[in-house]
């Protein structure tokens, strides 16, 4: 079934329960599914007109997007969330690749419509989520007369459904391509792996138009309440977890740093808390046994990427505390297990799958897998070869079937969750006129997992700040890929043939640790 027909199902079910939650705003399940409704039949009426069917969404965290992501499902058309974080004209070149057809935009970033205007090729119209503006119009005008049920078919479960961005060593060049029945088996999955109900209560902290977006749908098609905040506060998630009785959390490591440092979380309630969630990124062993001590043994982590959704793989309690309730180490330094419906392996460069304790690629076969890279059928068989789904990353399965992740295969930094390539920072830089060549790496950060460092060789005679490059690069590509730190070489390390060692330069910092990610 598609998502939005589980939405319909729980509506049915409890029509009263709170779907919603987002500031002074409380939505039912039976005023979002008239909005979910009247959104399917205004898109189908702007398709009969030629408006398309890829449907953009750019806004912060607001209950409203989600209800567009339902909305677009249940009309039978694939919606792309924006990436908030980069610059307006990255997003418009994402946009444009992705044949994008219809643009609904937060009136946050409406100052950035024109830009998109002027680039998007195929874009017909663009409408304001919540409010009226001159750059489009105003959403409750555009849905005046769709007001009753709607009624589709049958979905081809294999009609794509959800475009996301992603990238490789060229940087943000490709976009994955979900179905309907990929979206279908990563919402079994969650439920499944973080014990999803329709009493379930989940504050939403991280970005919708990420990882967030998708965990969003998995409650609301089980009947749960979803508790949208517009970012990161401390505060407001202490207060909103005592008041709301909040059951489940999703945050990034970074995020989750920052909450245990807070001087009020030791004296927080978290009696209602079943299930923190630590995605997007490796979060460091010790600082998960320390969220254990502080939060109880509620905590998961989960793997997964975009080509693949999630959870693939997830660590719970049962994994990481021995009976005596001490911590067993090798799991507590795992990524966890396969959930039901994924089978991970570990496969050497010639297609063999190795045996517990060989280090080689992770692999990955489920029906959460994406149907391939939208226009690049090449990229999409490099990836599926040998009939599995390559990762890039590095790991090690042990003898119960925990997986460890250690490395990657390919030149992408993962910082905060946030996945930056290289190339991108380094071209910005090497436009610098001072600078001779660069290398751009992650290095290990208690922070950030990993922090994007620039090592730079400058032409000779020249000189140039490290704040003028990170200026530079944020300028260009926004404070997520800019550089926290910019260390001058004098010689970049070189092979025989003049090619710069990237690895050489990743060995310094990373040195003996047991992971390089």
């Amino acid at each position: 079934m598609r998502l939005a027909d589980y939405f319909d199902a729980a509506a049915e079910h409890d029509p009263q329960g709170l779907a919603f939650i987002d500031g002074a705003t409380r939505i039912n399940f039976a005023d979002a599914l008239k909005f979910v409704h009247a959104v399917a039949h205004a898109l189908t009426r702007a398709d009969k007109a030629g408006a398309g069917s890829h449907v953009a969404i750019y806004s912060p965290n607001d209950y409203r997007v989600s209800l567009l992501h339902l909305g677009v499902n249940l009309a039978d058309k694939a919606w792309m969330s924006v990436h908030t974080r980069n610059t307006v004209e990255t997003n418009a070149k994402i946009l444009d690749y992705f044949d994008t057809d219809i643009v609904f935009f937060h009136s946050y970033f409406e100052s950035s419509v024109p830009v998109l205007k002027a680039k998007l090729s195929k874009a017909k119209l663009y409408i304001c989520i919540d409010r009226a503006s001159e750059q489009g119009q105003f959403l409750q005008d555009w849905l005046a007369d769709c007001w009753t049920p709607f009624r589709n078919a049958q979905e081809n479960p294999l009609d794509g459904a959800f475009l996301q961005p992603t990238g490789g060593t060229t940087g943000p060049s490709k976009g994955v391509v979900h179905t309907h029945r990929s979206l279908e088996m990563m919402s079994h999955a969650m439920a499944s792996a973080f014990k999803i109900t329709a009493q379930s209560r989940h504050l939403v902290i991280a970005p919708v138009t990420h990882a967030a977006g998708v965990l969003v749908l998995g409650f609301a098609i089980r009947g749960g309440t979803n508790i949208i905040l517009p970012g990161f506060d401390v505060d407001a998630i202490l207060n909103l977890i005592e008041a709301e009785k909040v059951t489940h959390l999703f945050l990034p490591p970074t995020a989750v740093y920052s909450l245990m440092a807070h001087p009020r979380t030791k004296q927080a309630d978290f009696s209602s808390l079943q299930c923190f969630i630590v995605g997007t990124a490796p979060i460091a062993p010790e600082k998960f046994k320390e969220a254990v001590k502080v939060f109880g043994p509620i905590m998961y982590e989960t793997y997964g990427q975009t080509e693949t959704l999630f959870p693939n793989v997830v660590k719970g309690p049962k994994g990481y505390l021995k009976a005596d309730g001490s911590f067993d180490e090798d799991v507590v330094c795992a990524a966890g297990k396969a959930v039901d419906g994924a089978r991970i392996g570990i496969m050497d460069e010639i297609g063999n799958l190795l045996p517990p304790g060989e280090r080689g690629e992770i692999v990955v076969r489920s029906s959460m897998v994406m149907q391939g890279y939208y226009k690049k059928p090449e990229e999409t068989a490099e990836v599926s070869t040998f009939g599995w789904h390559h990762t890039s990353d590095v790991g090690v399965m042990d003898a119960r079937g925990f997986l460890t992740v250690v490395d990657r295969t390919k030149d992408m930094i993962v910082s905060g969750g946030f996945n930056i390539y290289p190339v991108e920072i380094e071209k910005v830089i090497q436009g610098h006129a001072c600078v001779l060549d660069c290398i751009v790496i992650g290095v290990p950060d208690d922070k950030w997992g990993e922090a994007v460092k620039a090592v730079v060789q400058l032409k000779q005679g020249q000189r140039v700040s490290e704040e003028e490059l990170i200026a530079l690069c944020k300028e260009h590509l926004g404070s997520t890929k800019a550089p926290k730190s910019v260390e001058f070489w004098v010689d970049l390390p070189r092979s025989a043939v003049g090619k710069l060692l990237k690895k050489d330069v990743r060995a310094k910092f990373w040195g003996d640790r047991w992971r390089a990610v």
